[in-house]
Parts: structure tokens; sequence; C-alpha cells
């Protein structure tokens, strides 16, 4: 499944089964961005999504990587009402009502993968020791190996 959500002169952002990836277009993206170009994150580099639905003002959603989020070197982030805000994020889009459904579906989507990834990614140190005693009482390993393995996942 892709997603792709078009802000006219503005920006792209399009997820698909392994990344995320935010394209810049036109000069409100370099005013605010600092540049124009794209940002790939995949799924496993997601630490978390920023998301603001819009009301009185725009909504917006910021994909911060687990290195942490950026700011783009652009006029949005400098001044104080905005500090901190998505307007100078690197990997951030802007967006008003028109787009909050197709925005909701992003999310949905991004988190499920995010999910997926680190659920298939995370294994325990006592899982790996339970894996290695099942070996070593099945007479696969020697008990040498298992106290070796042992010592190496307890970190001893």
């Amino acid at each position: 499944m892709q997603i792709e959500i078009k802000i006219p002169e503005h920006a792209i952002i399009t997820a698909d089964s392994e990344k995320v990836t935010i394209e810049h277009r036109g000069l409100r993206s370099f005013a605010n961005h600092g540049g124009t170009g794209s940002s790939t994150i995949p799924y496993s580099a997601i630490a978390s999504i920023d998301y603001k639905k819009p009301g009185i003002t725009r909504g917006h959603i910021i994909i911060v990587p687990i290195s942490g989020s950026e700011h783009g070197g652009g006029l949005g982030g400098l001044d104080p009402l905005y500090a901190g805000s998505a307007w100078g994020k690197k990997n951030a889009i802007i967006f008003g009502k028109k787009h909050q459904e197709e925005m909701n579906k992003l999310v949905e989507l991004i988190n499920k993968k995010i999910a997926l990834t680190n659920s298939n990614t995370t294994v325990s140190s006592a899982d790996e020791l339970a894996k290695f005693k099942k070996l070593l009482d099945n007479n696969a390993i020697t008990q040498e190996e298992y106290e070796t393995k042992k010592k190496q996942l307890l970190n001893l």
C-alpha cells in the first residue's frame, strides 16, 4: 500500500511499504524549511510522529527520526512565536483542513508500519537465553557453549 499526498507548490509526502519520503517544493518551502529537496526515512528509523489536526490554525505532521528532529535552516523556526514549531523543521508538512482525511490515513499507516517494524526486530535477552536453554536441553549445544552465550547475553 502506498499513500501520496500532494500539497500544491509546497510539499509531497509519500509512505510506502518501507519508508516515508518528504519532498519540499517551491518558494514557500524554501522560506520555511531552508531549501527544497527530499528526505527519506525508513520506518525502523522513526522515533515518533507529531501530528496536529488543523483547527483555527493549520495542522502539521512531523516525522521525528531516532536521531532527533532537525531544523531545516529556513526562516520558519527563527521567529520566537514559531520556534520549536513545525514551520522550520526539515521533516515537517504543514497542511489545511482539505488534507486532513488523507493525513489521518497517512498517520495510521505510518504508526502501523512502525509498530510492525519494532515488533519484528525486538528480541529480549531473556528470549534469546530461553532459545539457547532449549538447544542445551536438546543436546544441540554443550553446557560450555550455553554458559558462554549466557554470559554474553547478560553482559557478565
